[in-house]
């Protein structure tokens, strides 16, 4: 049986593993979510989601950490745009989904 990879993000996602054992994914300075151990399992926190959409669980059980990013990374990049346009909009910019996820001293030209 192999093990499926996590799903590929665009370069401004990136995870960070701390000496506790967590996985946190980041978008840019901002968590998204962790992956954590919880009593005897596992399971992964999102910590930003859009509040109208109350179908979305906060805390979603997994078998181990390796399901958890799995896991984590598709949620994410199934929401990429959105998830970069709250960033957008908590830092008080106007918001505009970033695909590819460019930096904010992208290729977009000055207003005259």
């Amino acid at each position: 049986m192999t093990k499926a990879l996590p799903a590929r993000l665009p370069d401004c996602f990136r995870w960070v593993e701390d000496d506790e054992g967590r996985h946190r994914l980041f978008l840019e300075s901002v968590e998204v979510l962790e992956v954590r151990r919880q009593r005897m399992g596992w399971v992964v926190e999102i910590h930003l989601q859009q509040e109208a959409a109350p179908s979305h669980p906060q805390i979603v059980a997994v078998r181990s950490p390796a399901a958890g990013i799995r896991w984590g990374a598709r949620w994410s990049k199934m929401r990429a745009p959105q998830l970069s346009a709250m960033v957008a909009i908590s830092r008080r910019h106007a918001p505009r989904p970033q695909v590819g996820c460019a930096s904010e001293s992208g290729s977009y030209a000055a207003m005259p």
